[in-house]
């Protein structure tokens, strides 16, 4: 009886959103359904209120969490509660989501998130799905390439290989034996290229092959483990290391 009480609250509401509405949805947007134990619904203001087990799909994204809030005119959505969306190549987990525009995210709390091969974790991380850009803050953390990447601040974007880190960074490279520590990194490589570059800014020290590298502002270059120093720096290199 309870499933089928679901059903029935989410056809409502879904017949509800299928009324024309001063053009609200136009030929090229999908319709939106909202499924959870609890339903309401406001034709003046047209916000969608949803509570317990809240399913929420829109296209091709699948949005779910404890709690939601949805906005037919402005197309915002509010979750909180164990919230997951899920798109193609895309999985995303947080305690809580306001999505805005059909194409940004903005995640809160411990947020854990997969794109294809990379991972991205922090605080916050905000997301621009028609760029595939994203922007993580406090704890981030990055995963891309079988590097990993920690920061106070990471800029990444996705269907480049880029990032950049600022504050506290800490970068590990296990395929190219690189650690390395500064107060900012940018790393760049073209897709489908072994052409990985490291530029490393403020405070750097790198350790490679058990040699060492420090300085303020170098740049190492993955694909022949070469580094270049472009301030006063120190090398220590270890006889026998590549």
């Amino acid at each position: 009886m309870k499933k089928l009480q679901k059903k029935m609250l989410a056809l409502a509401l879904l017949g509800l959103m299928s009324i024309p509405a001063a053009g609200l949805w136009a030929a090229d947007n999908p319709s939106v359904s909202v499924t959870a134990d609890k339903l309401e619904y406001n034709g003046k203001t047209q916000v969608a209120t949803a509570t317990g087990n809240v399913v929420i799909v829109r296209d091709k994204a699948t949005m779910n969490g404890d709690k939601a809030v949805y906005n037919l005119k402005t197309a915002e959505a509010d979750l909180e509660g164990n919230v997951v969306v899920q798109q193609p190549d895309m999985h995303l987990t947080a305690d809580k989501l306001h999505s805005t525009n059909r194409n940004y995210v903005i995640a809160t709390g411990d947020v854990r998130g997969i794109y294809q091969d990379k991972k991205v974790n922090g605080d916050k991380v905000e997301y621009y799905l028609d760029k595939d850009y994203g922007i993580v803050t406090g704890n981030g953390y990055l995963e891309a390439q079988g590097s990993r990447l920690w920061a106070d601040r990471i800029d990444a974007w996705f269907k480049e290989i880029k990032a950049v880190g600022q504050g506290d960074v800490h970068i590990e490279s296990p395929a190219d034996n690189l650690v390395a520590d500064a107060t900012k990194a940018v790393y760049t490589q073209t897709p489908g290229k072994n052409d990985g570059v490291v530029h490393l800014t403020g405070d750097v020290n790198a350790v490679q092959n058990g040699n060492s590298l420090t300085g303020d502002n170098i740049m190492i270059r993955l694909a022949d483990n070469s580094a270049q120093a472009m301030s006063r720096s120190t090398v220590v290199i270890i006889p026998g290391s590549e």
